[in-house]
């Protein structure tokens, strides 16, 4: 006989064992089950952002990027939790190099310049970050919002 959990917004169940995991969750806290990543399409989405040009905006996907993974649970996250360390947002690119992006916030909420990285993916022994590359798209115009 099976109960039917009602899962909280935010919560995943996990296949392998039936325990309730935060959504973010890559694997079970329970027992250790690795959750599948979705990596849906993305209309626009930039593939050879080596050929951006300057001026060019572009937005960078929530939860893409550099992360940290919580190594036990605490007010941020649960242990296994993928904590986002990265910039959301519209950006305009200043220049581009072998490993990355340069760029400026295109709006109030990211102002300033960044380096978005973009290189292969891999854990970073000093930092214990996993450097992970951005996923970004195209806009066409980005319209600041008068306040």
């Amino acid at each position: 006989m099976s109960t039917q959990v009602k899962l909280k917004r935010g919560q995943k169940l996990c296949t392998e064992c039936g325990s309730v995991n935060a959504s973010r969750q890559r694997v079970c806290k329970q027992c250790g089950h690795q959750f599948i990543s979705k990596n849906t399409p993305i209309a626009g989405e930039v593939k050879d952002w080596k050929s951006l040009k300057k001026g060019t905006l572009i937005k960078v996907i929530q939860g893409t990027g550099p992360y940290f993974i919580s190594k036990k649970d605490c007010d941020e996250a649960f242990a296994g939790e993928k904590i986002c360390m990265g910039n959301t947002g519209v950006y305009k690119v200043v220049g581009v190099d072998d490993k990355g992006i340069m760029a400026y916030g295109a709006s109030p909420k990211n102002a300033g310049f960044t380096y978005l990285y973009m290189g292969n993916a891999r854990l970073s022994q000093t930092t214990g970050t996993y450097l992970e590359p951005y996923r970004i798209k195209f806009v066409k115009k980005y319209k600041r919002k008068n306040k």
